[in-house]
């Protein structure tokens, strides 16, 4: 979204979709990469929201904004463990698919997820009189740099479970509708909301990421966004997925 100065597709760059170059029609893992890359960037969008925004929120603002850190850094913290606990393993008792193909990932969680708690405490904990920008850039910046690292890779790893064996292409997608299904569980008035806002349907000429039933953004917008309407004010994009300038870029 380059004529928007300083928007969230910066400073740690978004993923390429498969679908951009490739047919991901073809087999089931194909599609099962490319639904992970959309989401992997949604997460991105909200690493690089925060990470501009936060040096400008002043005290009166930032109860919301520490309540939308709070927010990111619950979801994607969920998101890794529902794939730890749940989604890696499934995909691993393929036939075809050999145990320990997906370790690689969990290894790369490993290598963050201590200091995207540490975000998360801080964001959590920290009262809004005494909230700092500062110390907001210093904890992303000790984890940043790995997690945007395996949010890209495991595209690939994904990928490569077209190695399964043939007819076990409907196992894979159930696994992973699965694992949609109990992620939806989450509450309604913060992750609907927030990851809505954290869409481009834009992105790379256009898309529809991610596919919902029609209406089912207005119900978002108006029914789910208004408890923590505050919070929103930081996401890059409104509900029906357009971006928007960033609010909190200073002067």
């Amino acid at each position: 979204m380059s004529p928007l100065s300083k928007w969230a597709d910066g400073p740690f760059p978004l993923i390429q979709t498969p679908s951009a170059t490739k047919d991901i029609s073809d087999h089931a893992a194909h599609h099962i990469a490319n639904e992970m890359a959309f989401a992997h960037n949604a997460m991105l969008r909200g690493l690089n929201s925060i990470y501009l925004q936060a040096p400008h929120v002043s005290k009166q603002d930032a109860s919301d904004f520490l309540f939308f850190v709070a927010s990111w850094s619950a979801w994607v913290l969920h998101h890794h463990d529902l794939e730890e606990t749940n989604m890696f393993p499934k995909f691993e008792a393929v036939p075809g698919i050999r145990p320990g193909q997906l370790s690689q990932n969990i290894h790369q969680h490993e290598l963050f997820a201590g200091g995207l708690k540490s975000l998360n405490d801080y964001a959590t904990n920290t009262p809004a009189a005494t909230y700092e920008g500062k110390r907001v850039i210093e904890l992303m910046d000790a984890f940043a740099h790995h997690m945007t690292k395996h949010l890209a890779d495991e595209i690939d790893t994904l990928w490569a479970l077209d190695c399964c064996e043939k007819g076990e292409e409907k196992n894979l997608l159930k696994i992973y509708e699965e694992a949609e299904a109990e992620a939806g569980k989450q509450d309604k008035t913060v992750v609907p909301p927030m990851a809505l806002g954290l869409c481009d349907k834009t992105f790379e000429g256009g898309n529809n990421w991610p596919a919902m039933p029609p209406g089912s953004a207005y119900i978002v917008h108006y029914f789910f966004s208004w408890k923590h309407r505050g919070a929103w004010r930081f996401l890059p994009s409104d509900t029906f997925r357009t971006p928007r300038p960033l609010a909190f870029l200073g002067s």
